[in-house]
């Protein structure tokens, strides 16, 4: 069976999209044309020097301008009153309020001020429909905490959460989407996890040292991001100095309870027409406590290193060139059945891009990349490495995974001006992913082989898809735009290494073809100067992976359970319609966003056990599964403000909660995160030289629980964290706190069970860290 969903659902999104170019026609037609003002202005540092490439952007508008190399700016608005926004990395973000009358010019003058953190922040956003990023988030959130990965950060977010397995490695949950149904990019290329075990996230292989930006679409909005997005996360590196310099840092840090040390530097800067960034960092720890004293196993070690360099090429075109390597192992993981023994990821990416000030052309983006991710699993320290007279067979063994995965992938992509304000995005990209990988399994005390099994059988999987954006300001209030995207597949596995019993137990042939068709729309109406609604709806669809189509009675990681699965070469591919409402505030001491979704998902990809199926190894429990398609909804929302109780003090606050259904089991979604929230207060010192900020956060308990699957209830919880910093000479910055401070005994709902006690793994209990940093320029 071929899956190809073009037809399907065909009518709602062609209703969809008459329904948004006629609006878009006529509120164009009947907007009459408005007098216009002119907004100039200039950006400077604390000591008075020009800024340049400070990001101007308009609240509620898709508008924004960066400033020249003497920090001048321009905006040409119609009359009214607006709120602009003024920011770059390093620099504390200010807001300014303007009115722009008939005919005039108005004058802005503003300063930034160099953030206490400024040697490693990190911007994390989420992106409402529209792309653009809600005002309510602290950009501190992310550059203060302590993170060891990528997806730790995602708890922090409303709305999003993190499957740990392991020390390392989280992997991404956003309301209710997980594993590949996110999809990530890290400066522009794809990235893939390269384990089955699902050991590694999309994410997992960027050090959270070396990021400068995360930012996170929950819904299908990222179309021309690339393909499969029924959410997003991309992951930027830091930019080029603007001009010629240098500056560098070096950072260290500790943890109690883990015992774990981090270190890590960077060196940056411009000479001419060519800027550099190399950057480097080192991990280890140990196994933890929770909050009880149970010691979980969480050995781990990461390296890695990323160099990049840019050239300006001429007026506005710069050329990028930028490769990095990632090693880690080995490491512990307490919810797999094996454990890591290394990950060995090598990436290289070429971008050339284009800006021009005048004409129809505005940017031209194009971009190469290869990603690969090298890695081997083993069962020593497991029990399965140690004889046992109660268990079949009852001697030691010896099971092993040897995994492949590479990515060749690209993008091109123009940004085109059109007259009465349209503007428009066109463009294409592909990638190609090839996986193998092969399970073996001997006797530990003579080296007999036992099994020898395909997981990944040289799984290659193409898409290449077209998109297109046109986006169209209203009147001085009001922005639509409309995204297609067009999506040509091919999976294919090699018939000739697979088992017998795969081809003689799946109806379909291992070469599927699929042409898949998403589309989205959205609006940002300004309803004042301080209120900004937004809506969203869309359609976008997701492929299946290699280990749905082939995996040969292998475990799951969308389970629960180490029970086996059968894949299905021939399952029809994901399509998520989704629709959204966001409402955003921002006040001169208040900001505020509350958002909600619905997500309807035909053809989910689900698991159904199979009591015909025989099981593959001796020691795994029955019944085998089977990969299959069902429907699932999901609906939820998110809530959080933020009060500015005094020039230094803030109160912050937010809550969200997620519901889920898997319709073909007629249960729960698994891994739906319960209610929960948090409350902060923060004091920042008015020279911004130091800060000190108390969290506490908590879940509900979790009932509603997909138990064929084999999850499990969760118990409420509530913990709390403080931490602080101190920017102690000029160029040295401490920070430093206590996690979970009275040391909560708490499991994440979505953390995976141990495979050999069925507990689920628990967080760790009280932690103590400290971390310097040194930095220069």
């Amino acid at each position: 069976m071929v899956g190809n969903p073009v037809t399907r659902g065909h009518s709602r999104i062609w209703l969809l999209l008459a329904l948004c170019v006629a609006a878009l026609h006529l509120s164009a037609a009947g907007a009459a044309a408005q007098e216009r003002g002119r907004i100039e202005g200039r950006v400077t540092d604390g000591a008075g020097a020009a800024l340049e490439r400070v990001l101007v952007s308009v609240r509620g508008l898709d508008l924004e301008s960066l400033t020249d190399e003497g920090g001048r700016f321009r905006l040409d608005l119609e009359v009214g009153d607006y709120v602009l926004r003024f920011s770059r990395i390093g620099f504390r973000t200010e807001e300014r309020r303007v009115s722009v009358d008939v005919g005039t010019s108005m004058d802005v003058q503003i300063q930034l001020h160099v953030r206490a953190v400024e040697a490693a922040a990190i911007e994390v956003s989420v992106l409402r429909p529209d792309l653009q990023p809600i005002s309510t988030l602290e950009e501190h959130e992310l550059e203060e905490a302590n993170l060891r990965d990528p997806g730790e950060g995602l708890r922090l977010l409303a709305g999003s959460d993190a499957v740990r397995r392991g020390p390392l490695g989280l992997d991404p949950a956003v309301r209710g989407l997980r594993e590949t149904e996110v999809g990530a990019y890290i400066d522009g290329a794809r990235i893939f996890p390269g384990g089955p075990a699902r050991m590694d996230s999309q994410i997992a292989h960027v050090d959270p040292t070396s990021m400068a930006k995360m930012q996170v679409v929950q819904g299908p909005y990222a179309l021309t991001w690339g393909a499969g997005n029924l959410t997003a996360i991309r992951v930027e590196t830091p930019e080029f100095l603007p001009t010629d310099g240098m500056s560098a840092s070096l950072g260290a840090g500790f943890d109690s309870n883990r015992n774990a040390a981090d270190v890590s530097g960077t060196l940056s800067g411009r000479s001419s027409a060519v800027g550099y960034w190399a950057h480097g960092a080192f991990r280890t720890g140990n196994s933890y406590r929770s909050g009880d004293g149970t010691e979980i196993p969480a050995d781990y070690t990461s390296g890695e290193g990323r160099v990049k360099f840019g050239f300006d090429t001429g007026s506005g075109s710069l050329l990028t060139l930028s490769g990095g390597y990632q090693g880690q192992g080995p490491i512990e993981y307490a919810g797999r059945l094996l454990n890591a023994k290394f990950f060995h990821v090598p990436t290289a990416s070429a971008r050339w891009q284009l800006e021009r000030a005048q004409g129809t052309l505005s940017s031209f983006d194009v971009q190469g990349y290869f990603g690969k991710v090298t890695h081997g699993m083993t069962n020593a320290g497991k029990p399965t490495a140690e004889d046992n007279p109660d268990r079949v067979p009852p001697f030691a063994l010896n099971v092993g995974i040897d995994a492949e995965s590479t990515t060749w992938g690209g993008r091109a992509a123009a940004d085109l001006r059109a007259a009465n304000e349209w503007s428009f995005e066109v463009g294409g990209d592909f990638y190609l992913k090839i996986q193998n990988a092969l399970r073996t399994v001997e006797r530990q005390s003579n080296g007999m082989a036992l099994f020898e099994d395909v997981i990944w059988p040289d799984a290659h999987i193409t898409d290449g898809g077209f998109f297109g954006k046109a986006t169209k300001p209203i009147g001085d209030n009001v922005s639509l735009s409309a995204s297609l995207r067009l999506d040509f597949v091919s999976a294919r596995g090699d018939s000739s290494i697979v088992s017998d019993f795969f081809l003689e137990n799946t109806v379909d042939d291992l070469d599927q073809r699929e042409t898949n068709f998403s589309a989205a729309a959205s609006a940002a109406v300004g309803l004042s100067s301080n209120w900004t609604l937004s809506l969203g709806v869309g359609s976008v669809v997701r492929t299946a992976d290699a280990l749905e189509r082939y995996s040969d009675r292998f475990p799951a990681s969308k389970s629960q359970m180490s029970n086996e699965v059968l894949g299905n070469p021939g399952l029809e591919p994901e399509r998520s319609t989704q629709g959204d409402i966001w409402l955003d505030a921002a006040f001169e001491r208040v900001t505020f966003s509350l958002n909600g979704f619905y997500r309807h998902i035909n053809d989910f990809i689900t698991l159904i056990p199979d009591e015909d199926l025989p099981k593959r190894l001796p020691l795994s429990p029955l019944p085998v599964y089977r990969y299959v398609n069902g429907d699932g909804t999901f609906w939820g929302l998110e809530t959080s403000a933020s009060f500015l109780l005094t020039k230094t003090l803030t109160l912050m606050a937010a809550v969200d909660y997620l519901w889920g259904e898997d319709e073909l089991l007629e249960e729960p979604a698994l891994g739906v995160t319960p209610f929960g929230g948090s409350l902060g207060l923060r004091y920042d010192h008015p020279a911004d030289r130091w800060y000190l900020q108390g969290l506490v956060r908590g879940r509900a308990e979790q009932n509603r629980v997909a138990k064929i699957k084999g999850e499990v209830p969760t118990e409420s919880y509530a913990i709390g964290d403080i931490r602080g910093g101190v920017l102690i000479f000029k160029n040295l910055r401490l920070d430093a706190g206590v996690e979970n401070f009275w040391n909560q005994q708490y499991t994440n709902h979505l953390n995976q069970k141990n495979p050999f006690t069925g507990q689920q793994i628990p967080e760790p209990g009280v932690i103590f860290f400290v971390n310097l940093v040194v930095f220069t320029g």
